[in-house]
């Protein structure tokens, strides 16, 4: 991967993080847009394809190793929402609701803090 390779993809990483971090009306709003309303799931889906390239991007030296410390967070969090006893976290009435919801937004505030898009 060349370096602005790279940066493309941390650029795409941020805006999948960034999606995680906003109010719940923006993410409902966003949900539509991408035509997936009423499912929060793209939310997830598309945060899971993009965490396949932190390890070329930390080779790369364009996120730290606390930024993806926080990541793996992100992805533990939204690991222990899936599964079908917790179906009911997957519709977009719950990103208002869900305390679950509310940890997956702190901890994607925290990890854009942690890192700078050129």
């Amino acid at each position: 991967m060349t370096s602005e390779q790279a940066r493309s993809q941390l650029r795409s990483l941020v805006r999948t993080v960034e999606h995680l971090a906003e109010p719940a009306a923006a993410q409902v709003a966003y949900l539509r847009d991408l035509r997936t309303y009423p499912s929060a799931d793209e939310l997830a889906l598309e945060f899971d394809a993009m965490r396949r390239f932190v390890p070329e991007l930390a080779e790369s030296g364009l996120i730290t190793s606390s930024a993806i410390a926080i990541l793996d967070a992100i992805d533990e969090k939204l690991m222990d929402m899936s599964g079908r006893k917790n179906e009911d976290l997957w519709h977009v009435d719950s990103l208002e609701s869900s305390a679950d919801w509310k940890v997956v937004r702190t901890l994607s505030r925290d990890a854009l803090a942690r890192w700078k898009v050129s």
